[in-house]
């Protein structure tokens, strides 16, 4: 029995808030039996996996757009990723917690599928090209308003929420409004899971570049404000607090993101095998430097030395970062248990990549992306086409939305998002002009973006 005053007993609350069950609209599915034998998290989970915004990411970049070889990485192969290190550190966590404060009754198998499903999810909003696509979408928004009496958007955080466009905001629309199934609330999920995927819980006003961590970039937009206080009220957070488990989500991502573009890179002969070495050199920590002379030196020497060149430095590279991952999950979850308090507090500001043991290794990996790969040609000439891609298609649609609202384009093509029942508008005219294209362009696969660029400025044809 936890006493009511303790520490034990005030985090038991939160957990239990943590992880309702609640949906923002009540599920069709009744009548369980014996026979389902998934969990309401895992069903979330099934929801995402089977929705067909999350299928489109397997046509959307990670690191290289457009990208025609198949071993490299897409969204959707990363977001796999993610989610499966996300489902270790969320059950490896949880089994902790629960270890030192059994009264606590966490499911571990919750916590991990929780996790598992905001990381399948936290790439979903992400528009063509990357971020590079997200860029192109808030640079043209932001040259526009009042340009040409284009968009004359007089409220601040309409005009925020297109100026600063963000990924992160447009998953929680996708996964709340947009993957439409007939009824409200998009793939209606729980609470628990949309909690725990919304990174930055503040409007697009809020954003601070010199403030905490949940406040760098924007989770929700203005026509979405009610789902996001719904989520909040729902799981007991206030303020900008982040939802805790949150933090496992965003470790899972660096993680995933840190070694396995890595792959990518060196099989496309982006960065050679030695600099890859070279800059590894850069770690500190006895943890780091046994990680990577035991899975790295070691079978590059031994084990793979007979191979042929190439495939030795792919294969040595590729033993590194399997191992990586794993010290990587473990000095993570600890680095969460040595926070603990901090984080259900809501007090801890930073992320946990940054406090773990192994943060070095990570930062090393990072920056070899940093320095060799996000300056390359290629990347630069990647980043152009989405410039010009996204800021045609954007264009083209507002101009069709202004110019003819019953047109055939806006009725079948360009929609407006779905309403939720009893739901009260506050937004201008313009601005859901400007989301419903937003909405567009941002569901799109990199392909399907260019070929309608080239369709829609008379480069293709089709009749």
């Amino acid at each position: 029995m936890v006493k009511r005053g303790t520490t034990e007993h005030r985090f038991a609350d939160v957990w239990r808030s943590l992880l309702s069950n609640h949906r923002l609209r009540k599920s069709r599915v009744s009548g369980q039996t014996p026979l389902d034998a998934r969990t309401e998290f895992e069903n979330d989970y099934d929801r995402v996996v089977f929705s067909s915004s999350f299928r489109r990411l397997r046509n959307k970049a990670q690191v290289f757009s457009l990208e025609p070889h198949d071993f490299v990485r897409t969204r959707l192969t990363h977001s796999f990723e993610v989610s499966t290190i996300g489902r270790s550190l969320g059950e490896g966590a949880a089994k902790s917690v629960t270890e030192k404060c059994p009264q606590l009754k966490i499911e571990p198998r919750n916590v991990g599928t929780v996790v598992a499903t905001a990381c399948l999810l936290h790439d979903i909003g992400n528009p063509p090209f990357g971020h590079s696509g997200e860029k192109a979408m808030g640079g043209w928004f932001e040259s526009n308003n009042d340009a040409n009496k284009k968009l004359k958007l007089s409220d601040q955080q309409e005009r925020a929420d297109l100026a600063k466009f963000e990924g992160n905001a447009q998953a929680l629309r996708i996964a709340t409004r947009l993957q439409w199934s007939g009824q409200d609330f998009g793939m209606n999920l729980t609470v628990a899971t949309l909690s725990a995927l919304i990174k930055y819980p503040c409007s697009s006003t809020e954003v601070r570049d010199d403030g905490p961590k949940p406040m760098k970039k924007f989770g929700y937009f203005k026509a979405d404000a009610g789902a996001f206080e719904s989520i909040r009220s729902h799981t007991g957070l206030a303020s900008h607090n982040r939802n805790p488990l949150t933090y496992l989500m965003e470790a899972a991502d660096d993680i995933a993101y840190a070694t396995g573009d890595i792959e990518d890179v060196l099989k496309k002969g982006f960065v050679d095998y030695q600099t890859i070495r070279d800059m590894l050199d850069s770690t500190t920590t006895q943890e780091s430097k046994l990680c990577i002379t035991s899975y790295l030196d070691t079978p590059y020497t031994t084990e793979f030395a007979s191979l042929e060149p190439r495939e030795r430095r792919q294969l040595a590279v590729q033993r590194f970062s399997q191992m990586a991952i794993r010290l990587m999950v473990k000095s993570a979850i600890a680095g969460f248990l040595d926070h603990y308090d901090e984080i259900m507090e809501g007090r801890f500001t930073g992320d946990l990549v940054g406090v773990m043991s192994m943060s070095d290794l990570c930062t090393a990996l990072k920056r070899i992306m940093e320095v060799h790969i996000y300056s390359h040609l290629e990347i630069a000439h990647r980043e152009q086409t989405a410039r010009n891609v996204i800021a045609g298609l954007l264009e083209a649609i507002i101009d069709e939305l202004q110019d003819r609202p019953d047109g055939p384009l806006a009725r079948s093509a360009y929609r407006p998002a779905p309403s939720h029942k009893g739901e009260v508008n506050t937004t201008s005219d313009i601005y859901r002009i400007a989301q419903r294209a937003a909405d567009y362009v941002a569901g799109m696969t990199d392909g399907h973006a260019l070929a309608q660029y080239q369709r829609i400025s008379g480069m293709r044809q089709s009749f």
